[in-house]
C-alpha cells in the first residue's frame, strides 16, 4: 500500500510542470529578500518618507546580485541552480566580509578576491570544517539538477531574460558608465547623475561607511574600477634591481630633511599671497607644481611625492593609500625607505586620526619607523585654544610641529639623521559662508597656519641651520564659488553652478594641469641648489618635482625617480596627461608589490 502511495506522489511529481517564468519570478523576489539580511542595506524602505525613492536605491544596490542571477540563466544552466548559486555566493561573500572585518576592521574588496597575494592569505583560514560544507554544498548542487526537469523554459521566457539584463547592466555597472558608454556620452551622464541624486557613489575615504551605506555587493564593483596589481617580467624585475643597485651609494650631506603637506594650502599672484609673506620673507623659495587632484584626495598627493610614481595613471586607480594598503608590501621603495638604509631616523605625523586613509598601515610599509597621530600629541596650550573660532573644528597645527620638533632634538642628541614627513589639518575644508564665498574663513585659518609653520622654520633652523625644508600644497582648496567668481576657474570648467560651494558640478575630462595648479617651497642654506630645483622642477607635476629634490638634496636612488628623469621630467612640454601615464607597470609592481 505505501509503495503504491509512494509511486503515486513520485508521478505526480515528475508529471507536474513549473513555467520557468513563474520561478524566475519568485527566486528574483527571493534573492531581494536573503540580500537585505546579508549583502544589501534596506535601511527600513518600509518607513522611509520618500518609499519611491527608497524602493529605487534598493533595488540599484540589489542589481549586482539580480545580474549575477540572470547571468547565469542566459547561459541556460538549470533554473534551480541559477538560484543556488546565487545564494552560495551570498554566504561565502558574507563569511569572507565578516572573517575580514573581524581581523583587520576593514570590509572585503574586489582586490581581495582577484589578488594572489590575498589569495594566500585567504587560505590559511579555510578549516576542515569549512571544506566539509564545501563538499555538501557541491552534492546539494548536484541533487538540485534533476529538479529543472520539472521546469518549462521558452523561448519568450529567454528573450525576456536578455531584456532584463540589458535593464539592469548599467545599474549594476553604474561606475563603469564612462568605460562603457563614453567620457560624455550622455547616457553616461544619465546614470552618473542619477547615482549621485540616489546616493549610489563610492565613498573611497571610508570603505566602512560605503558598504553601510551601498552594500557589499555594490561596494565590490565600485572598487573592481580600480586596477588589478600589476605584474612583473623576470627581465623587468632583473633590470629593476640593478638599476636600484647601481644608485643607492651617494650619501646624503643633510641631517635635517622635512616634508611637510600643507592641507589646502593655496596662493597665486592675485590671491592669498600676502599670507605666504612670513614665509617668502624666512628664507623659502616658491615655485609652482601641478597637484594630481582638487579639492580632496591628500593621499594621492602624498603618494607622488613619497614615491616619485604618478597616482593618476593607467597602473593604479583610485586613493591608493586606500585601495592598495593591503597588496603593497612591507619595505616599499619610498623616500623613507630609502633614507632608512642610509641610517636616517623616519618620522611621520599628522595632527589628526592615525587611520585616516590607512596611513597607519602604509607608513610601516613605507619605511617610516614611528608614526604619531592627533591622540599621540597631547593638548593645545591655553594661550592658542582660547582663541579658536567656533567654526575652527580643525586640530591646530602647533600640535604637529612641537611633535615633530621633540623628534628632531631627539634624533640629533643620538647622532642621527633625520627624515620627517609632516601633514597638517588647520586648514582642511569645508570653510563656512560667513556673508562671501568662504574666503574669510579659509584666509583666517591659512594665516593662523602659516604662522604656525613660521615658527616651526625658525625654532628648527636653531637646531639645524642646514635643514632642507620642502613646503607643498596637496591641492587647492574646494572654494568652488570663490575661484568661479574670481576667475581662478573659467565657467568652462562647469556644468552646474550655484549658490553653494556643493553646488557646483565640473565637467568631466578636466586634466591635473588645468586644476592643479599649486605652490611648493623650499628652503635650504645651499641657494645654488634650491635655485636649480626651482629651475627644473617648476610647473612639474609632483611626481617630478620630488625628482629633481631629490636629485639636488637627498640621493635617495629610489628608481622611479631616476627613471623619470631621464625619460621624461626634463622635458619641456610639460603635458601632465601624458607624462602620468608613461612611467611602466613593472616600476610600480617592483616599487611597491613585488618582494
Amino acid at each position: 500500500m505505501s509503495k503504491t502511495i509512494l509511486s503515486f506522489i513520485h508521478k505526480k511529481i515528475i508529471n507536474t510542470k513549473i513555467n520557468a517564468s513563474v520561478l524566475d519570478c519568485f527566486f528574483s523576489l527571493l534573492i531581494l529578500y536573503i540580500s537585505t539580511k546579508t549583502l544589501v542595506p534596506s535601511h527600513d524602505i518600509i518607513l522611509n518618507k520618500n518609499f519611491p525613492d527608497a524602493v529605487i536605491k534598493f533595488l540599484w544596490l540589489s542589481s549586482p546580485l539580480l545580474f549575477f542571477y540572470f547571468t547565469l540563466r542566459a547561459c541556460k544552466l538549470p533554473i534551480f541552480l541559477c538560484f543556488y548559486f546565487v545564494c552560495l555566493v551570498i554566504i561565502l561573500l558574507s563569511f569572507a566580509n565578516n572573517t575580514k572585518m573581524s581581523l583587520t576592521d576593514q570590509p572585503l574588496s574586489y582586490n581581495d578576491i582577484v589578488s594572489t597575494v590575498n589569495i594566500t592569505v585567504a587560505y590559511r583560514y579555510i578549516s576542515f570544517k569549512l571544506l566539509i560544507v564545501g563538499v555538501f554544498s557541491v552534492l546539494g548542487g548536484m541533487a538540485l539538477v534533476p529538479l529543472s526537469k520539472i521546469v518549462i523554459d521558452t523561448r519568450s521566457n529567454y528573450i525576456f531574460i536578455i531584456f532584463l539584463l540589458l535593464m539592469i547592466f548599467p545599474y549594476s555597472f553604474s561606475p563603469y558608465a564612462e568605460e562603457i558608454f563614453g567620457e560624455g556620452n550622455g547616457f553616461a551622464n544619465f546614470i552618473q547623475d542619477q547615482a549621485r541624486k540616489r546616493d549610489v557613489v563610492y565613498f573611497s575615504w571610508d570603505p566602512v561607511g560605503n558598504v553601510k551605506d551601498h552594500g557589499l555587493a555594490m561596494h565590490l564593483i565600485q572598487t573592481s574600477v580600480r586596477k588589478s596589481v600589476p605584474k612583473v617580467t623576470d627581465d623587468e624585475r632583473n633590470a629593476y634591481l640593478n638599476i636600484k643597485k647601481n644608485n643607492s651609494s651617494q650619501p646624503v650631506n643633510y641631517k635635517t630633511i622635512v616634508y611637510i603637506l600643507c592641507e589646502s594650502c593655496w596662493y597665486d599672484e592675485s590671491h592669498f599671497k600676502d599670507i605666504f609673506k612670513p614665509l617668502l620673507s624666512n628664507g623659502y623659495t616658491g615655485f609652482r607644481s601641478i597637484s594630481p587632484v582638487y579639492g580632496a584626495g591628500t593621499a594621492n598627493s602624498e603618494f607622488e611625492m613619497l614615491t616619485g610614481l604618478p597616482s593618476n595613471s593607467n597602473v593604479l586607480s583610485g586613493i591608493i593609500y586606500q585601495e592598495y594598503s593591503d597588496a603593497i608590501k612591507d619595505n616599499s621603495d619610498s623616500l623613507a625607505s630609502s633614507l632608512k638604509l642610509k641610517g636616517f631616523n623616519t618620522y611621520a605625523a599628522h595632527n589628526n586620526s592615525k587611520t585616516f586613509w590607512r596611513r597607519n598601515v602604509i607608513y610601516k610599509k613605507f619605511g617610516f619607523e614611528q608614526f604619531d597621530g592627533f591622540s599621540d600629541m597631547g593638548s593645545l596650550p591655553q594661550v592658542y585654544a582660547r582663541n579658536k573660532k567656533p567654526w575652527q573644528w580643525q586640530a591646530d597645527d602647533y600640535l604637529l610641529y612641537n611633535s615633530a620638533l621633540q623628534k628632531i632634538k631627539e634624533s640629533h642628541a643620538d647622532g642621527k639623521n633625520i627624515f620627517l614627513n609632516l601633514i597638517t589639518m588647520s586648514t582642511h575644508g569645508p570653510y563656512m559662508h560667513i556673508n562671501d564665498s568662504g574666503e574669510g574663513v579659509y584666509s583666517y585659518e591659512l594665516n593662523e597656519a602659516i604662522e604656525r609653520l613660521t615658527q616651526f622654520t625658525k625654532e628648527l633652523e636653531k637646531i639645524d641651520p642646514d635643514a632642507v625644508i620642502v613646503i607643498y600644497g596637496d591641492h587647492k582648496p574646494a572654494l568652488n564659488k570663490y575661484f568661479y567668481e574670481n576667475g581662478v576657474f573659467p565657467s568652462s570648467f562647469f556644468t552646474k553652478t550655484g549658490l553653494k560651494d556643493e553646488d557646483f558640478e565640473f565637467k568631466s575630462g578636466l586634466l591635473p594641469k588645468e586644476y592643479g595648479d599649486v605652490p611648493v617651497l623650499i628652503k635650504s642654506s645651499d641657494k645654488k641648489k634650491v635655485e636649480k630645483v626651482v629651475t627644473e622642477a617648476k610647473n612639474k607635476p609632483f611626481f617630478c618635482t620630488t625628482a629633481f629634490i631629490d636629485k639636488n638634496f637627498i640621493h635617495s636612488g629610489l628608481v622611479a625617480f631616476n627613471y623619470n628623469l631621464e625619460h621624461f621630467c626634463k622635458e619641456k612640454d610639460n603635458v601632465y596627461d601624458k607624462k602620468s601615464v608613461i612611467t611602466p607597470s613593472w616600476i610600480y609592481s617592483m616599487a611597491l608589490f613585488e618582494n
